[in-house]
């Protein structure tokens, strides 16, 4: 998959696996492994069940998206304080702010 939605990782179920979190992420399953190994890993929780390693989708979704009450990192309207610049919630285009990321996680080049 190279886009991963909310949705698809929602879909995942409670838990995934270390090559699921690589897909999600783009990068290499064995950095993630060897980052778990290392205790280096503090992206998400690690559930070992046995030889067996379990991902929380939870923790995917809330590092990646936010918890789902949560207003997003960048809003979709600026709130700037009203000034002779710009008046309040006036829209990213006429202040120049970075717009809101589209909640879509794309894999990295070179992965």
């Amino acid at each position: 998959m190279s886009a991963w939605t909310r949705e698809a990782v929602e879909a995942q179920g409670p838990t995934t696996e270390v090559p699921v979190l690589a897909s999600i992420l783009g990068v290499d399953k064995d950095t993630i492994y060897d980052a778990i190994r290392r205790e280096e890993w503090s992206m998400t929780r690690v559930l070992r069940l046995g030889r067996r390693i379990k991902i929380p989708t939870h923790d995917i979704v809330t590092y990646l998206f936010g918890s789902a009450g949560a207003s997003p990192a960048v809003p979709s309207q600026c709130q700037h304080d009203e000034s002779p610049q710009f008046t309040a919630h006036q829209s990213q285009s006429q202040c120049g702010c970075t717009p809101a990321a589209s909640g879509v996680v794309h894999q990295l080049r070179g992965a």
